[in-house]
């Protein structure tokens, strides 16, 4: 699952230029998949919820389960 995201540029200075992703994050439950935000330009641009097991994620995770 991935949402693009869309900053108001006008409201607010970009960060500092790093590497991507920006922040990654793991889940287990209900069942393995990853989490991460990147950025472009020093904004944020894109979440992406993704699988690292046979089953599609079909749904957000909880914030609950989500280990860095």
């Amino acid at each position: 699952m991935t949402v693009d995201l869309e900053v108001d540029r006008a409201a607010v200075p970009p960060a500092p230029a790093h590497g991507n992703p920006a922040v990654e994050a793991w889940y287990d439950a209900p069942h393995a998949a990853g989490v991460m935000v990147c950025t472009a330009d020093g904004y944020l641009s894109l979440l992406e919820v993704y699988s690292v097991s046979d089953e599609p994620v079909t749904v957000w995770p909880d914030p609950s389960f989500i280990r860095r």
